[in-house]
């Protein structure tokens, strides 16, 4: 191996191992120098998380912002959202002091603590009766620095839709409240700091469907859609080659087109895998120029076999957290037909409905059919009416795992 790109897939990366993705970089980092709030709008796997790293990056060298990156995805409350976002800021003197003159009192108490496990616990007590006020008080403190603050909420989405999951304790009218408060207040606390915080929104499942099975889509009228599309294939082929230069590894072009063509949909973390099991072959035959039935055959055999299960089965289980359960049924129905039957025709889709036999079942199939497309499993053809998978990859995976339970129409 050679000095040169590393394939580092699976967490996020920045600097030299961030590949690409320049124009959407200095988007980004202009919209929010002028002030706006961001909502990432991207399918699974495309780097948003690895995009937002670079930018504070990019953005920390330049010396003019702060910048917090809050990862909220164990949180199941407000208060577990401000304790995060507090505790991001602790590295960081300037801003740590800013979170600490809002518990004066209770800061005394806990001086001591230095375990940080513990010492989140602690503060979440302190927020105990008047999160929102609290909050409030820190977010204003945080507006008093020097510099502007942006703030990157990752998997929020996630969050969300642990808060709105009702419990025997706490039946759903009174989750979604719960959360209409919540969202409410950030809205209003973006909009009240506009001037010196800017916010940055994303995560691994889509925000606005699950806002929109709640009804509480008019929360987020206050950030800017930054959509994020997956690599185009001039782009996937550039970072093949790098990576071929870094590892030793010669193309032959019929092989390379066939790893593209494979794919279908360039999204970065499957293009690295892909590259990945194909070296990790080659390793293995001590030839690193592998022909076009070398690239099919590690396709058959590892990127459709179990051991690409844990990246792949995320895109059934994640329906599980966007949809309704009674919903979740006619997803996996729809989504085997298309797989099964080269796409999902209108009036099959409708069929598929009405053997379910769910009450209200037009609204369900409107609702699966918008998280599908939203959350880049499907896309429509050209006269609109047919949808098929956007990744070859899933669509086969999908097909190999789901062809048992397939029942024609």
């Amino acid at each position: 191996m050679t000095a040169g790109l590393i394939n580092k897939y699976g967490p996020w990366v920045s600097g030299e191992h961030f590949f690409d993705r320049e124009a959407e970089l200095k988007h980004l980092i202009g919209l929010l120098d002028e002030g706006n709030s961001i909502l990432i709008v991207a399918p699974r796997r495309v780097g948003k998380t690895s995009l937002v790293r670079e930018a504070f990056r990019r953005m920390e060298e330049r010396g003019q912002d702060d910048l917090l990156f809050v990862d909220v995805q164990d949180c199941s409350s407000p208060q577990d959202v401000i304790v995060s976002l507090s505790l991001a800021a602790q590295p960081y003197t300037h801003l740590w002091t800013k979170v600490t003159d809002t518990f004066t009192v209770f800061f005394r108490q806990v001086e001591s603590v230095q375990i940080p496990d513990t010492f989140g616990i602690k503060l979440r007590e302190g927020l105990t009766g008047d999160w929102q006020a609290k909050g409030q008080t820190i977010l204003h403190n945080l507006s008093q620095t020097d510099k502007p603050l942006t703030i990157c909420l990752d998997e929020l989405p996630i969050m969300l839709s642990r808060l709105l999951q009702p419990t025997t304790s706490e039946p759903y009218p009174s989750k979604r409240e719960a959360a209409d408060v919540f969202l409410s207040w950030l809205r209003q606390m973006m909009l009240q700091h506009q001037d010196k915080l800017r916010f940055i929104v994303c995560g691994s499942i889509g925000l606005e469907p699950i806002l929109k099975r709640h009804r509480l889509s008019h929360t987020i009228t206050q950030l800017r859609p930054f959509p994020l599309e997956p690599w185009n294939r001039e782009t996937a082929e550039s970072c093949l080659n790098a990576l071929a230069e870094c590892y030793g590894l010669e193309w032959e072009r019929a092989s390379l087109n066939m790893l593209l063509n494979k794919l279908g949909s360039y999204i970065p973390h499957h293009v690295q895998m892909f590259f990945g099991m194909l070296y990790e072959d080659c390793e293995k035959r001590k030839n690193f120029r592998p022909a076009s039935e070398d690239v099919n055959r590690v396709y058959q055999s590892s990127m459709l076999s179990t051991r690409g299960h844990a990246e792949l089965a995320t895109y059934d289980e994640r329906l599980q957290r966007v949809l309704e359960r009674e919903a979740v049924p006619l997803a996996l129905d729809l989504l085997t037909e298309a797989a099964m039957a080269d796409g999902l025709k209108v009036e099959n889709a409708r069929l598929l409905m009405q053997r379910a036999e769910l009450a209200d079942g037009e609204a369900l199939l409107s609702e699966v059919l918008d998280v599908l497309i939203h959350d880049g499993y499907l896309a429509w053809n050209e006269d609109r009416t047919t949808l098929r998978f956007v990744s070859s990859l899933v669509r086969d995976w999908w097909k190999r795992s789901f062809e048992l339970k397939y029942r024609p129409l």
